[in-house]
């Protein structure tokens, strides 16, 4: 918490402490309490564990002045009851995260919604949940008696679906409403019968999020608070891969658009380049690579004596980068490519290829897990070695790094000759693809630095004619693309505004790509978006333009 914040707070919490009284039985309604959070009975049986310990966290970090700020204003609300018992009907988690918590002080500080102290106790249970001020159902989701409700926060059971509705939403899986009641409960009941999992194995629970997360984009959690209604839906969803999906390339058939492929790796040390017919059924496939990160293709590239389609991935594990034919996938180097001088804090993340108009020249252009401020990005130049198969150059390092996360999404425009770059949780860089062109090394734009939920992921270019276009850039934990133009404004070719966002179904996307060629189910191109749940999504284009009102 900065000082400025602190600073906020405690004057928050300085001018509203003297109106909150100490609880009793006869406080009308409004009128604001401070009570001993052991004295407050829960109206729900159960809460998330996980939820708790966050929020223990973020208290234990808090110096006593600041928690009394926090909790001044979370006013949790209570209605008295029958005997004058306080009952809370919100804030569980962070009382209970008050009573787990460090702190000495246990004071929980709110207004009471309602006195029904005179009310017998069949009928004030009954108004409760007419009033939306209960949750009668356990651990496991089964309706129970108000009677048989915890006598206080710590005999609250744990509900590990009600802690994994709560990471969902987290990530923006489904969307938080404040106006409607048990929100998380009602995502956890749909969860409950579709994610299993180890609660105490953090690595499992964030697996189960990222299931969850898919799950949440389902039509049959349509129905749900939150869900996310205006995310647009592919028209494919891929077959799944053994691992992890992480990056696409199109590759088009220009005999027969039918046979065209989408070509996208499995992210893992025993992964895999995987090959994907239209359908999203996987046709081929490279095995046994390590930690295949990104991948990108280029047509007409000289080897052998004739011209081929090349496919290039980074194998981050390697330390290198593989090279194989399309669309037959057949290696098509010797092992050798390695990149950054085989610096393993370097290891390879991100590729794009580049090939020169004018000479047909092939270039890759690859980031790393890390880099110095400046010269992040290495450009080899790709050839035949003589013999048919690849070898490669180094022809420049470029690019400048803000140091707060890594360089992995590059994009290659090369009709205009650009390169453009995420660096993640700064902006979108732009350079001249060509290591030869005037000022080759010098950045051309930094945009998108603003607006980004957290990390700018996969780049698309969308070509149209006159270079006229899009610039597709994944806002990863808004699940949605934000789109630039290809040609900048007016006069200002290296200017690029927002002009629209888009939410899509796929979740915390790390890589895409796009063709403007019209393949067959997809009018107006295809647009491919890796997504949690081991799988791709293919798009029509013609849906997203729509969906962003670039029609």
């Amino acid at each position: 918490m900065n000082q400025a914040c602190s600073f906020i707070l405690l004057l928050l919490a300085f001018a509203t402490a003297s109106a909150h009284v100490p609880f009793r039985a006869d406080l009308p309604a409004g009128a604001a309490y401070a009570a001993d959070a052991r004295q407050l009975h829960p109206t729900q049986f159960s809460h998330g564990w996980r939820e708790v310990v966050h929020k223990q966290a973020k208290m234990d970090a808090m110096t006593p002045d600041e928690l009394k700020a926090y909790l001044i204003k979370k006013d949790v609300p209570v209605v008295i009851g029958p005997g004058g018992v306080p009952y809370l009907t919100d804030g569980h988690h962070t009382l209970r995260s008050l009573l787990e918590s460090k702190h000495a002080d246990k004071t929980a500080y709110g207004h009471v919604l309602a006195n029904w102290s005179g009310l017998k106790s069949e009928e004030f249970w009954a108004r409760m949940e007419a009033s939306n001020y209960a949750y009668l159902k356990d651990g496991q989701g089964r309706p129970q008696p108000a009677s048989a409700l915890p006598a206080s926060l710590l005999a609250m059971q744990r509900d590990p679906f009600r802690g994994l509705a709560w990471g969902v939403m987290e990530v923006h899986g489904f969307r938080e409403r404040k106006d409607v009641f048990f929100q998380e409960f009602r995502w956890a009941d749909y969860f409950r019968d579709k994610v299993s999992w180890n609660d105490a194995d953090d690595e499992a629970f964030d697996d189960a999020v990222k299931a969850a997360c898919v799950l949440a984009q389902s039509p049959a959690a349509a129905a749900l608070p939150g869900y996310r209604t205006n995310a647009l839906q592919p028209r494919v969803i891929t077959e799944p891969a053994k691992h992890d999906t992480d990056d696409p390339a199109i590759w088009i058939n220009r005999a027969d658009l039918a046979k065209s492929l989408v070509i996208g790796t499995d992210k893992n040390t025993d992964g895999a380049l995987l090959a994907y017919d239209l359908g999203g059924k996987i046709v081929r496939s490279v095995p046994g690579l390590k930690r295949p990160n990104n991948v990108d293709l280029v047509t007409g590239f000289a080897l052998g004596g004739k011209r081929v389609d090349i496919a290039v991935v980074t194998e981050r594990e390697e330390r290198r980068l593989r090279v194989f034919t399309l669309p037959d996938l057949a290696a098509a180097d010797r092992g050798d490519l390695v990149v950054f001088d085989g610096d393993p804090e370097r290891a390879p993340m991100g590729v794009a290829l580049y090939q020169r108009p004018h000479d047909g020249a092939v270039f890759a252009i690859v980031g790393g897990k890390s880099g110095p401020a400046e010269g992040y990005l290495a450009q080899y130049r790709l050839e035949d070695d003589g013999s048919g198969r690849v070898k490669m150059t180094l022809v420049r390092t470029f690019g400048a790094y803000s140091g707060r996360a890594e360089i992995e999404a590059i994009g290659v425009d090369a009709e205009l000759g650009y390169v453009y770059y995420s660096d993640e949780t700064f902006g979108v860089r732009k350079y001249a693809a060509d290591p030869d062109a005037p000022e080759a090394n010098k950045e051309l734009a930094l945009f998108g630095t603003t607006g980004f939920a957290s990390d700018r992921e996969g780049i698309s270019i969308y070509p149209q004619a006159g270079g006229r276009g899009y610039v597709l850039v994944s806002d990863q934990q808004a699940y949605r693309f934000q789109i630039f133009p290809r040609a900048g404004i007016p006069g200002k070719p290296h200017d690029h505004p927002l002009l629209a966002a888009v939410d899509v179904a796929a979740i915390q996307s790390d890589g895409s790509d796009v063709t403007p060629v019209e393949l067959p189910g997809f009018p107006g191109g295809l647009f491919v978006a890796m997504t949690e749940g081991k799988v791709f999504h293919f798009y029509a284009w013609a849906d997203l333009a729509k969906a962003a009102g670039l029609e």
